[in-house]
């Protein structure tokens, strides 16, 4: 085998390994979070999802904990401003928002299509985005300053 043979052959079963890697490490859709065309830090929350060779459920603590937990400074936005939440890969029934007003109480929020308007009271409020695919559910958290 000539030397170009050994690149050629060394990159391509580097590319099938990476690719098969990326397989099996794959998790829930991340969504990107825009505010006034500025992206709003999302954090992971609980979500159950099929892998490549093993499936796995992880429960976390409550998204107000989570964000005082990994010391997330909220975004600040104007009020009454929207929120504009986007999967790659859309979630099957569409999203659902909750604002959190504790660890245990939260308000469904209106959504139309991907977008909802944040309150005009200055404040500090924490969100939560759910979404299903075909291979689990999976929940985000971010945090605003109106």
């Amino acid at each position: 085998m000539g030397r170009l043979q050994k690149t050629i052959f060394s990159l391509l079963f580097i590319v099938a390994f990476v690719w098969i890697m990326m397989l099996i490490i794959a998790g829930p859709p991340k969504p990107v979070v825009l505010s006034e065309g500025k992206e709003v830090s999302i954090v992971q929350g609980s979500y159950c999802w099929q892998g490549f060779i093993n499936n796995r459920c992880v429960d976390k603590i409550p998204p107000p904990e989570i964000i005082a937990n990994n010391n997330i400074v909220p975004f600040p936005v104007s009020p009454q401003s929207e929120i504009n939440i986007n999967f790659k890969k859309a979630p099957i029934e569409g999203i659902e928002v909750d604002k959190w007003l504790g660890n245990d109480e939260i308000e469904v929020i209106k959504v139309q299509g991907d977008v909802f308007s944040v309150p005009k009271e200055k404040g500090t409020y924490i969100y939560s985005v759910f979404g299903s695919w075909d291979k689990g559910s999976s929940s985000y958290i971010f945090a605003i300053e109106v």
